[in-house]
């Protein structure tokens, strides 16, 4: 059986870009109380093959950090109420008939990979703020010309 998957990695130390776009939201008059940057991956793979996935992300420097990163997996595969997930538009790719592969990894059981820059857009109190994530997706943290954004 096929499930889906969504792991999340969130530096641990100071996010320098989700800082200065949240100093530019607010000077472009989108209130927030904070702004937190993910690197997002939805993964479609064998029920039996989670925790083999987790395990290999766990190993993979390129994604990974223990010293920097905070590495989970998500209840669901849908961003939550006040988030927004980035990624780029292209063309639908066929199904792999390949072996998926991460940094010259080979990850199995897995048939698929999508990656999303996840922004969480809290108001006071850290308190999720859907309309103003709306605001900022459309101001700031999406280009369309190249980028969809699911909210």
């Amino acid at each position: 059986m096929r499930i889906v998957r969504c792991v999340e990695v969130r530096l641990t130390i100071p996010d320098n870009e989700a800082e200065t776009a949240r100093e530019t939201l607010e000077r472009l008059g989108v209130p927030l109380g904070g702004l937190v940057r993910a690197d997002l991956y939805r993964f479609e793979l064998d029920a039996s093959a989670e925790e083999g996935l987790v395990r290999t992300l766990s190993s993979l420097e390129t994604i990974y950090n223990p010293g920097k990163h905070a590495l989970r997996v998500r209840a669901d595969a849908a961003p939550a109420p006040g988030e927004v997930w980035i990624d780029e538009i292209r063309p639908s790719a066929p199904p792999a008939s390949a072996p998926v592969r991460i940094a010259g990894r080979e990850l199995p059981g897995v048939w698929s990979v999508e990656r999303f820059t996840a922004w969480r857009v809290e108001g006071a109190g850290g308190v999720p703020a859907t309309e103003a994530a709306r605001r900022a997706t459309e101001t700031l943290l999406c280009n369309p010309a190249f980028q969809r954004a699911i909210l």
